[in-house]
C-alpha cells in the first residue's frame, strides 16, 4: 500500500500505524472491542458469551505480516529506498487489536522527495500480506470475504498549541478519514463489492479502483463467489428517484446482492430501502449521501444491520425469518438506514458520542415505521394477541428498563461503563425518545429545517453533541411551533429558541419523567355550561410540556397545554357538554415511566398464556403452571398473572397426578419498596402437604457485570401439614400437625476471573416455640457451586450440596435426595428422603450445533450435557457410614427456542440412569428441569 502524507502534520523523524489485522482471542480490558449488538427486548444471547461475537475464539485468528517498508527517491518511476521499521508491542491496547506486534515505527530518513504533483507531501510503501480469520465482518466464510481493517492505519500526530504536548492520538475513538486506491487481483472468479462500486471479475483478473473522491472512514472489501444481483429488469442496478421534479439531484443507484433462494425477501429489503430514502427525502427533505448504495447479505449469528460507508450489511437471518416476521425484519432493517448520513457522512466520537450514529438512525426508524403501519402499530400485521406495538415494546420500554443502578447519562464513554448492553440500549431506544420529543417540543417543521440545516452543514466533520444542539436552536422559532410553548421558566430562560433545558436534562442526567391524572370535579355554572377543574401531579424529576386532554358525553375533545413544572398542576375546562373522560398526553408524545397512570379511566385486556402489555393497558395473564413434588408428584395448573404499577398478583389453583388433590398458589407482592430492589408481600398455598399463609420481603441489588451479586430472602408462614400421600405406609414418622417456619436465605455469585464463576446459596428455618408449633426443629441447608469456561460455549459445573436438620421434622420437612435439583436418575419418592443429605453434581456443557436455526421459531445455543450426580441421605437412625450410596450418570439437550426476537424460551430435555443400584434400573427423563417421568 502506499501512503502520502504531508510532511508538516507528522514529526520529522518517525510515522506510527497500527496494525489492526493482528487479532487477539482475549477480551480487551479497555472496552474498545465490547459487544456492540444492540439488544433487542428481552435478547439475552451474548450476554453470557465471553467473545466478541465476530471473532469468537475456536476461529482462525487471522494474522498481517510487514514484507518490507520503503520511500520514493526523486526518480520515482524506477527507485526506491529502503526505510528502517519496527514492530512493536502494544501492551496497553491503546491502539488496533493485538498486544504483539501491533505497533509498525517507520523511521523517516532526512530530506525526503515531494510526491510528484503533491508539494509539500511524500509517499512511503508498505508491502504487507494478511491472512484473515475465518468469520463474519473479518474474514471469509462460505464463499465471501468481507474485511475492513485490513490494512495498517497511520495515526494522527497532535500537536496542542500553548501547552506545548505532542503525542499520537492512540484511542482512535475519532474517525481518520482518508481517500484510497486499491488495486485488487482476483485469484478466483467472483463479484468485488467496495465503496466506489461492484465489479464481476474473472480468474487472474487485476482491476484498480479509482480514486476516492470524499474522505471515507474506511474502505470495506467484499468478494463474493455466491452472491446474486438484484434488480427490477433482468438483474440490472436500479436507479431509484425520490422526486419527479428533483430526479437529476436526487436520484442514486441501489443494489442488492443476495443468496440463492432468498429472492422474496431481497426483493422487500430493496424495496424498503428504496422506499425509506424516499421517505427521508419527502418527510425530512434529506437526499442521499451516497450517489450508489449496495445491500449485501453476510453470514452472522444475529440480525443487526450495519452500515458501512454506503454499504449495507444484512445478516442471513433476516431473509431466513419467516415471512411472517416481515415487518420485524423491516423494523431491523430501517432502524439503521439512516446512518447513512448520521454516522457515515456526519461523524463522531466513537467513546463519548455514539447518539449520532445509533440513537438518530434508530429515530428514523421508528417515524418511517410509524409512517408506513400506524402511530401504534404491532410488529405483525394481523394478529392482536402476541403482537406487541413496536414503540412500545423496542423502543419506549427498552429505554425504561434499565434499573437505576445501571442507568447513565447519554453522555457518557461507551468504554468505560460496565454494563455495555444496558448502555446500548440507552444509545439506541432512549435516544430515539428523546429526538421524538425533540421534535414534539420544536414542531415538525422547525425540526425539519433543523435536520436539514444539520445534514447539510457537517458533511465529513467530526461533531459533537453542541453542533447539533445549535443546528436545532438555529430553527426553534416560536412561531412555529402550535400550539405555542407555556412561556415560563424552563422553556423561555435563555431567550426564545434556546433548547439548553431540553440538551441538559435528557442527554446529560438520567432524571425521569412521569406525570399521573390525580382528580377531576364539575360544577354547572350559571349559563348551563360545565366547569372541570383537572389536577395533574408531577412524580419524576424531568419536565416537559404536557397536554391535556378532556372528552365530553358528545365526543368533543378539548385541550390544554400546561408547563408541567410544579408538582402538582391544575387545569380548567369550560364546556357545553358533560365531561367523560381525562387524558393526559393522548398522542403519547413523552417518553414517561408510566402510561397507565395517565387517564381518568382503565384499559383491561385478558389474554392466554403471555402477551405484551401496552404501556397504558392493565394485562391479565391466563397462564400455565408445573411443578412437582415427591407427595403431589407432577403438578399442573392455569393460573391467573397481573401487575399494576409496582404490584404484583399471581393466583393458579392445580392438580397433584400422584395423591390426586387439588392444590393453589396465590401471591401478592408489591416491588421497590422505597429501594430499588426491595420487595415483601403475603402468601397463601396448599401444596406439598403443607397448607400455608404467610409474608415476605426481598432485597436482590441491580449490579453491573463482574461485580459481587448478592440476594437475600426472609419469610414467616403459618403452616399446617397433613397427609398428602395417595399410599401412606406405617413409618413412625409424623405428617400431621400445626405449625410455623421462619426462613432466612442468602444467595450469592462471583467471577473473579472471567472465566470463572463461584455461586452459593445459603438458608435456615425453623419454627418459633413462642408462637406455638407442634414441631420443634432446624433444618438448613447450603450449596457451593462453582462454573468453568474452558472454550467458547463449553464450560463445567460442579456442585456440593448438603443439608442437615436438628430436633423432630415432619416428613414435609425431610430433604429429597431424588430429585431433577438433586440425583437426576432416582423418582422422587419419600422413601428417598431423610434429615441429612450430601450430593455432588458434574456437569460439562458443549456446542452440539454452532450455527442457529432461523425461521418463524427460531434456536440458539444448541447444547448437549453429560453428567454425573453421587450422594447420601441419613439420619440418627442410620449413620452416614451406613447409608447407602447413590449414583447416576446421564446426559441431555439444552436449546433456547426464539420466537421472534422477542423473547426466548430455555428447553431442557434430560435422560439419567441410575448406576450400581439393584432396586432403581429405570431411567428418568426430565422435561424443562421440573417434569419428571420413567
Amino acid at each position: 500500500m502506499q501512503v502520502r502524507f504531508t510532511r508538516n502534520a507528522y514529526p520529522t523523524h518517525e510515522l506510527l500505524f497500527s496494525l489492526p489485522g493482528n487479532r487477539f482471542n482475549y477480551p480487551d480490558e479497555r472496552g474498545t472491542r465490547k459487544h456492540k449488538i444492540v439488544p433487542v427486548f428481552s435478547l439475552k444471547r451474548f450476554q453470557d458469551n465471553l467473545e466478541d461475537p465476530k471473532t469468537p475464539t475456536g476461529f482462525s485468528t487471522g494474522s498481517l505480516k510487514i514484507n518490507s517498508v520503503s520511500a520514493f527517491t526523486q526518480n520515482q518511476s524506477i527507485e526506491k529506498h529502503p526505510l528502517k521499521y519496527s514492530l512493536e508491542p502494544n501492551p496497553d491496547l491503546e491502539v488496533g487489536y493485538s498486544t504483539s506486534n501491533g505497533l509498525l515505527r517507520i523511521l523517516l530518513p532526512k530530506n525526503l522527495p515531494d510526491t510528484k504533483n503533491y508539494p509539500g507531501e511524500s509517499t512511503i510503501l508498505i508491502e504487507f500480506s494478511t491472512n484473515f480469520p475465518e468469520h463474519t465482518q473479518e474474514g471469509t466464510a462460505n464463499g465471501m470475504l468481507v474485511t475492513v481493517n485490513w490494512h495498517p492505519k497511520l495515526l494522527t500526530w497532535i500537536e496542542i498549541p500553548g501547552l506545548n504536548e505532542k503525542k499520537w492520538e492512540t484511542t482512535e475513538d475519532n474517525p481518520s478519514p482518508a481517500t484510497f486506491e486499491v488495486t485488487w487481483k482476483a485469484v478466483q472468479a467472483g463479484t468485488l463489492i467496495t465503496t466506489p462500486g461492484h465489479r464481476k471479475l474473472l480468474a487472474g483478473q487485476v482491476v484498480t479502483l479509482s480514486v476516492t473522491k470524499r474522505p471515507i472512514k474506511y474502505f470495506p472489501l467484499i468478494f463474493s463467489r455466491v452472491h446474486q444481483q438484484f434488480s427490477e429488469n433482468e438483474g440490472r442496478t436500479m436507479l431509484v428517484k425520490n422526486t419527479s421534479t428533483t430526479a437529476a439531484k436526487t436520484s442514486y443507484q441501489l443494489t442488492s446482492f443476495y443468496l440463492e433462494g432468498h429472492d422474496r425477501r431481497a426483493e422487500l429489503l430493496h424495496n424498503w430501502s428504496a422506499s425509506f430514502l424516499s421517505f427521508m427525502h419527502s418527510r425530512y427533505g434529506l437526499k442521499s449521501p451516497w450517489k450508489s448504495i449496495s445491500i449485501v447479505a453476510v453470514e452472522a449469528e444475529y440480525e443487526q444491520v450495519d452500515v458501512l460507508n454506503n454499504l449495507i450489511l444484512v445478516p442471513l437471518p433476516n431473509y431466513k425469518r419467516s415471512e411472517f416476521l416481515d415487518r420485524q425484519s423491516l423494523g431491523f432493517l430501517t432502524r439503521r438506514l439512516a446512518q447513512l448520513w448520521f454516522g457515515e457522512s456526519i461523524w463522531s466520537n466513537q467513546d463519548t458520542q455514539q447518539w449520532l450514529n445509533l440513537g438518530i438512525p434508530a429515530f428514523f426508524g421508528l417515524r418511517f415505521f410509524q409512517h408506513n403501519f400506524g402511530a401504534d402499530a404491532g410488529i405483525f400485521d394481523s394478529l392482536d394477541w402476541m403482537n406487541p406495538r413496536y414503540r412500545d415494546h423496542f423502543f419506549e420500554k427498552m429505554a425504561n428498563s434499565v434499573s437505576p443502578k445501571l442507568r447513565y447519562p447519554i453522555l457518557s464513554s461507551f468504554r468505560k461503563n460496565p454494563d455495555s448492553q444496558k448502555y446500548l440500549q440507552t444509545l439506541t431506544y432512549k435516544t430515539a425518545m428523546v429526538l421524538s420529543m425533540l421534535e414534539y417540543t420544536m414542531g415538525d417543521k422547525a425540526f425539519k429545517k433543523a435536520i436539514q440545516y444539520f445534514s447539510q452543514n457537517y458533511q465529513q466533520n467530526v461533531i459533537e453533541l453542541l453542533e447539533f444542539q445549535q443546528a436545532m436552536e438555529k430553527f426553534n422559532y416560536y412561531q412555529l411551533r402550535t400550539p405555542l410553548l407555556p412561556s415560563v421558566s424552563p422553556y423561555n430562560m435563555d431567550g426564545n429558541g434556546s433548547l439548553e433545558w431540553f440538551f441538559s436534562q435528557w442527554f446529560g442526567t438520567v432524571q425521569t419523567l412521569d406525570y399521573s391524572f390525580g382528580d377531576s370535579t364539575t360544577r354547572t355554572l350559571p349559563n348551563g355550561f360545565y366547569e372541570t377543574e383537572v389536577s395533574v401531579n408531577k412524580i419524576g424529576l424531568a419536565q416537559m410540556p404536557l397536554v391535556v386532554s378532556l372528552i365530553t358525553k358528545d365526543g368533543k375533545q378539548f385541550r390544554s397545554l400546561v408547563p408541567g413544572i410544579k408538582q402538582q398542576e391544575t387545569v380548567v375546562f369550560q364546556t357545553a357538554g358533560f365531561p367523560d373522560k381525562v387524558t393526559l398526553d393522548p398522542e403519547e408524545r413523552l417518553l414517561e415511566t408510566s402510561k397507565i397512570n395517565n387517564h381518568s379511566y382503565n384499559f383491561f385486556r385478558v389474554r392466554f398464556g403471555f402477551d405484551w402489555e401496552k404501556q397504558r393497558e392493565h394485562l391479565v395473564l391466563l397462564v400455565p403452571g408445573f411443578g412437582n413434588n415427591a407427595l403431589d408428584g407432577n403438578s399442573v395448573g392455569v393460573g391467573i398473572r397481573y401487575r399494576f404499577d409496582d404490584y404484583r398478583i399471581y393466583a393458579i389453583p392445580g392438580y397433584g397426578s400422584k395423591n390426586k388433590r387439588g392444590l393453589y398458589i396465590f401471591n401478592l407482592d408489591r416491588e421497590h419498596l422505597g429501594l430499588h430492589g426491595l420487595e415483601a408481600g403475603v402468601s397463601a398455598s396448599e401444596y406439598g402437604g403443607v397448607r400455608s399463609q404467610g409474608i415476605r420481603a426481598t432485597y436482590e441489588p441491580s449490579n453491573n457485570p463482574g461485580e459481587l451479586e448478592y440476594k437475600f430472602h426472609t419469610s414467616f408462614s403459618r403452616e399446617v401439614l397433613f397427609s398428602a400421600r395417595n399410599n401412606p405406609d406405617n413409618s413412625d414418622v409424623i405428617e400431621t400437625g400445626e405449625s410455623n417456619t421462619f426462613l432466612l436465605e442468602h444467595t450469592g455469585a462471583v467471577s473473579p476471573i472471567d472465566s470463572y464463576q463461584i455461586n452459593w446459596n445459603i438458608w435456615n428455618e425453623q419454627p418459633s416455640l413462642e408462637i406455638g408449633s407442634d414441631f420443634s426443629y432446624v433444618r438448613w441447608q447450603a450449596k457451593l457451586g462453582q462454573i468453568l469456561r474452558v472454550g467458547h460455549r463449553k464450560w463445567f459445573e460442579f456442585d456440593i450440596i448438603h443439608a442437615s436438620t436438628s430436633g423432630e421434622s415432619p416428613l414435609q420437612k425431610k430433604f429429597q435426595l431424588g430429585s431433577p435439583a438433586v440425583l437426576r436418575g432416582y423418582p422422587q419418592q419419600t422413601n428417598l428422603s431423610n434429615d441429612n443429605l450430601l450430593a455432588s453434581r458434574l456437569n460439562f456443557k458443549f456446542p452440539l450445533i454452532t450455527k442457529p436455526l432461523w425461521g418463524m421459531m427460531s434456536a440458539f445455543k444448541i447444547q448437549g450435557t453429560v453428567f454425573y450426580d453421587q450422594g447420601k441421605i441419613w439420619s440418627k437412625n442410620i449413620s452416614y457410614e451406613k447409608a447407602k450410596h447413590l449414583e447416576n450418570a446421564g446426559m441431555g439437550i439444552e436449546w433456547t427456542l426464539d420466537t421472534a426476537s422477542l423473547f426466548q424460551v430455555p428447553l431442557k430435555i434430560e435422560v439419567a440412569f441410575p448406576l450400581n443400584d439393584p432396586d432403581y434400573k429405570k431411567p428418568q427423563f426430565i422435561f424443562l428441569g421440573v417434569l419428571t417421568g420413567s
